[in-house]
């Protein structure tokens, strides 16, 4: 944890520090590492809240964009009881958590559950190499758009195809149907001219627990912008819009003059 009670008062680590545990009231002690972020620990070595994950540079980074008073917020859920430290919660009542390690599909409703008003941002080093951002596309709610179906297709395939609703009236949604392709480079001047950010992509061997989620998910890899998943048309088709990460900072409470401490977090992981 990046702060425990001291004095009746919320601190950050200090050299040989003893405090209380915001959630539980357990004893908690400095690990003053050199390897680590120094932080609070139990001295019973056991987490109360078994929501939370080792935190990493990466994640200390983030939160610390963002006003003291909004970084590890307990919140008490009355209905049930349980009590939970989240990463941030804005002004606005809404929760952001910053997700470095997997989770099952258990945990991820229950947080989304509890929480409610949840966004993620997850750290995509590990699967950064397997995360292929392909084509772009064009706004979906365009009208040109509203005529054309994208085909998926994986990274190493060559070729970008679309198909035309009015030229397959015939098709049946959800069945084989023979249709009459494009390819994408005949509509290629429409989608930069419509382009805000969207992109197919190909994800091989994906951590399918993020297809689950009911809530924004925005993926971090490292550079200036992030990638937020989301459903492109009426098929289900999905996609990811790059958002630059300095808006989402600014949009979302935060301090984006500090930015270059994320971008440095993310880069020391390679």
């Amino acid at each position: 944890m990046k702060y425990s009670i001291f004095d009746g008062e919320r601190v950050a680590p200090f050299p040989k520090g003893k405090g209380i545990c915001p959630v539980c009231a357990s004893p908690t002690q400095v690990k003053c590492g050199k390897r680590k972020i120094w932080h609070w620990a139990h001295e019973s070595l056991q987490h109360c809240d078994r929501w939370w994950e080792n935190e990493t540079e990466w994640h200390r980074a983030w939160k610390s964009l963002y006003p003291e008073e909004w970084q590890e917020v307990v919140h008490f859920d009355e209905v049930t009881q349980e009590r939970h430290i989240s990463d941030v919660r804005t002004d606005k009542n809404l929760f952001v958590e910053f997700q470095n390690s997997p989770m099952s599909e258990e945990e991820l409703a229950s947080r989304e559950r509890f929480y409610k008003n949840l966004i993620w941002v997850v750290n995509g080093h590990e699967f950064k190499k397997n995360f292929h951002i392909l084509h772009k596309l064009p706004n979906p709610i365009c009208d040109f758009v509203q005529d054309i179906v994208f085909h998926l297709i994986k990274y190493n395939h060559q070729g970008r195809l679309f198909h035309r609703k009015s030229e397959n009236s015939n098709s049946v949604p959800g069945q084989w149907n023979l249709v009459h392709v494009h390819s994408i480079s005949e509509i290629q001047d429409e989608i930069e001219q419509n382009y805000i950010g969207h992109h197919l992509f190909d994800w091989v061997k994906p951590r399918k627990i993020w297809y689950l989620s009911g809530v924004k998910i925005y993926f971090d890899f490292g550079s200036e912008a992030l990638w937020n998943m989301q459903t492109y048309d009426e098929r289900g088709l999905i996609c990811v819009q790059s958002v630059s990460k300095r808006s989402f900072i600014e949009k979302m409470g935060g301090d984006p003059t500090k930015i270059e401490a994320v971008l440095k977090s993310t880069k020391d992981q390679l």
